[in-house]
């Protein structure tokens, strides 16, 4: 179960209300019995304290935080007709599960549910899936909905005609605003989820980067996929020294941290932009792209309100 924290001020107009009565008129989309559990189950704070009872009064600027469920991230549909779906899946959300469980909330298991039945050739627990994303990625993913769709749909990958384009936020500033990584990547022995560079062993991997704004202490890239290998745009870029904002895995010791006063996004800052495929059933080219998630943007927004500032 995913958990998300929320914070509210007491406004003037409420200050030496009953706790209860704020949290009522605060908390909109939780009824008051909703709102009685959660404070009896300690996952109410107030100015930092936790309470389990709601009957004593609060004054104006009073901090309430509340630890609550959070609702299942919304997965945006592009377009949808009777062979594909193309859908954005937001960060935090896998594509799909390792097990297929009755209630899974993975994106594969919701469409499935939503648009289903989806074609099973891949894996029951991947209905419907040509590529995937990693959890924390965002962005735009293109979906089978039946087997012929499906086939077709793999081999134009397999064949690399499909465009695949990422934004993401990295640290520095590279010397050149378009370069091209060819390194091989490969498995770290004896860490099956991570890559490496491979130059011996490895499988070919090419990246085309492009500088679209430089803030000096970031840049934002535009990173094109020419082979899908796994974390290929992180460990290019990592190896490059320019390790992905929030990367957890190839980041930790070239990481920058982010000027004081810009927001960070608490993720990976890697994002889906576009995606352009043949139809499967009428050869069309197809052409989708996502605007970067509000979490990101606020961290370019506020990276460029400090650039321009100086």
């Amino acid at each position: 179960m995913a958990v998300q924290r929320i914070t509210y001020v007491v406004p003037k107009k409420l200050s030496g209300e009953r706790i209860d009565r704020v949290l009522e008129l605060m908390v909109e989309d939780l009824s008051r019995s909703q709102l009685q559990k959660l404070v009896r189950r300690g996952n109410v704070r107030i100015a930092g304290k936790v309470i389990t009872r709601s009957n004593g009064r609060v004054q104006k600027g009073t901090s309430i935080e509340i630890e609550r469920e959070a609702p299942p991230p919304t997965i945006g549909i592009l377009h949808e007709d009777e062979d594909v779906l193309v859908v954005v899946k937001p960060p935090g959300l896998l594509t799909h599960g390792a097990d297929r469980l009755p209630n899974a909330d993975d994106l594969a298991s919701q469409l499935d549910r939503r648009f289903g039945p989806l074609p099973t050739s891949r894996g029951d627990e991947r209905p419907g899936i040509v590529h995937r994303l990693d959890r924390d990625t965002s962005g735009i993913l293109v979906v089978a909905r039946h087997e012929q769709a499906l086939e077709i749909l793999q081999d134009q990958f397999r064949k690399r005609t499909v465009l695949k384009i990422y934004h993401c936020l990295s640290s520095g500033t590279p010397l050149e605003t378009r370069f091209t990584m060819d390194d091989p990547l490969g498995p770290v022995p004896g860490k099956a989820d991570r890559q490496r560079v491979d130059r011996a062993g490895g499988k070919e991997a090419r990246t085309v980067f492009e500088v679209l704004q430089s803030f000096g202490s970031h840049t934002l890239f535009a990173c094109a996929l020419h082979t899908g290998r796994r974390h290929q745009i992180r460990v290019h870029l990592s190896a490059q020294g320019h390790p992905v904002l929030g990367d957890p895995l190839y980041g930790s010791q070239q990481q920058r941290p982010l000027p004081d006063g810009v927001a960070t996004p608490g993720r990976l800052a890697l994002h889906a932009q576009a995606l352009a495929f043949a139809h499967p059933r009428t050869g069309e080219r197809m052409e989708f792209e996502a605007a970067l998630p509000a979490d990101l943007q606020r961290t370019v927004d506020g990276l460029q309100k400090l650039r321009d500032s100086v």
